[in-house]
């Protein structure tokens, strides 16, 4: 069985179910998709480059990852990636890369700019919430979605810089730890799991009427023993190469020769204005307000800029 999904302004079609996207609700028939299929993959690449994180890549187009145990991936032309599981491979597990570092590849491949970040609306412009995995970039936006904002992306925040810079709504589903669930008084009860074997569930939020919204700012979050939630902005270059360290899979991106068109698009952020600010929250779930107000505070400002 097919099913089709919404990925940011896309149609996909998929042999697996995503439920991490949201279905599919224009014309059947679009120019321009993306297909999830499960098949057989070569054993190699041809003239293929082996990189050391099990990757071949012979040219920027295409990109065959290996899954050890749960099997193969290949992605082709920011369009088609393909699944060849393993033997008794869990095919939920291997969707959670697929929503990670494999569509991360593919947004490389559509040269727009994959943020390892979530990302919610404040006062009609866009703010990532990057880091690195286990941060709490969808415990903030879960935060920021009980206050009444709509979330824009879950992990991967895509940005787009070839007109204006903006933020491509992607989906406004969330994956939580149970914790997070019972901070917030959400009970778990009917909710998908977003792995299956762990107690990450997902939560539905509010979708952002626009498909695209301005990027005002980039949060990059830090979380551990610190004393209160902090906010300090970042200028000049110690902004840039702290940006640069939030672009999903940029070590991949420079194998496949994009680390000049990366270069390109992070200074059109900076030129457009797009702020980065280093917010230090401490490992307690009862700072998450505090830290949305601290980061609304800076908001407020947004709304009165053209």
């Amino acid at each position: 069985m097919r099913h089709a999904y919404r990925l940011s302004t896309l149609k996909v079609v998929s042999d697996i179910e995503l439920p991490e996207l949201m279905p599919w609700t224009g014309a059947s028939d679009v120019s321009d998709e993306i297909f999830f299929r499960v098949g057989e993959i070569p054993a190699g690449l041809i003239n293929a480059d082996q990189a050391n994180n099990g990757c071949e890549i012979p040219e920027e187009r295409r990109y065959l990852l290996t899954l050890g145990d749960n099997g193969k991936v290949l992605i082709e032309n920011g369009r088609e990636i393909i699944i060849e599981p393993g033997l008794g491979a869990d095919l939920t597990e291997t969707r959670a890369v697929i929503m990670g570092p494999i569509q991360a590849i593919l947004w490389h491949q559509r040269r727009l700019v994959p943020l390892h970040a979530s990302a919610i609306a404040v006062n009609g412009r866009a703010i990532a919430l990057a880091g690195a995995s286990g941060v709490g970039k969808s415990t903030l936006a879960a935060a920021f979605l009980k206050k009444g904002h709509a979330v824009l992306a879950d992990d991967i925040c895509i940005v787009d810089t070839s007109d204006d810079v903006s933020v491509l709504a992607s989906t406004p589903r969330l994956r939580l730890w149970r914790q997070t669930l019972d901070h917030l008084g959400i009970s778990p009860d009917g909710l998908p799991r977003a792995l299956s074997r762990s107690e990450k569930y997902l939560i539905e939020g509010y979708w952002a009427s626009a498909e695209r919204q301005q990027l005002a700012a980039v949060m990059l979050l830090s979380r551990g023993a610190y004393q209160e939630v902090a906010l300090r902005r970042l200028r000049g270059r110690n902004s840039f190469s702290s940006l640069q360290g939030v672009v999903h899979m940029l070590g991949l991106a420079r194998l496949l020769g994009l680390d000049a068109a990366i270069f390109t698009a992070l200074g059109k952020m900076f030129s457009a204005g797009v702020e980065v600010w280093e917010l230090s929250i401490p490992d307690d779930l009862v700072c998450l307000d505090h830290a949305v107000g601290k980061v609304s505070e800076v908001a407020r400002s947004y709304a009165d800029e053209p």
